[in-house]
């Protein structure tokens, strides 16, 4: 039951005005930008360091409860080029409901936006225990 509890209140935090995870375009932003954003407006989450894959230069950060997993992937400069979002199916609707509200649909599973004069595409992959959400700048 507390995780139930804890799983509603992430969803409330995640989803509700301002604090949305998908109202801040992660693009271009510098990891110490990016990790005082996750500190500071996402307290449910917290940086996973534990199994880092040397190949790639990323951020991992997990909610308590270990049911989403946000990637920021970073170029050699440490500035993010790419987001992943990953969760269970738990999520999908209030997922789906963000991305149709923030962004303008392309297709079932692609979505588009614009900031700072550059277009951004947001993917959906359903996958058979989790979904994955990508963002990353158009080419």
């Amino acid at each position: 039951m507390n995780g139930f509890i804890v799983h509603i209140a992430v969803i409330c935090y995640m989803f509700n005005g301002d604090s949305s995870f998908f109202s801040t375009n992660y693009i271009g932003k510098p990891k110490a930008e990016i990790v005082k954003n996750m500190t500071e407006s996402f307290k449910t989450f917290k940086l996973n360091t534990s199994n880092i894959n040397k190949t790639y230069n990323y951020l991992k950060y997990e909610d308590k409860i270990q049911e989403i997993t946000v990637l920021f992937f970073l170029s050699d400069e440490n500035k993010c080029k790419m987001v992943r979002y990953m969760s269970d199916y738990s999520n999908i609707n209030d997922v789906l409901e963000e991305i149709n509200l923030k962004y303008s649909k392309i297709d079932t599973n692609n979505w588009k936006y614009n900031s700072n004069d550059k277009y951004y595409i947001v993917n959906l992959e359903q996958g058979d225990w989790f979904f994955t959400v990508t963002i990353k700048e158009m080419n």
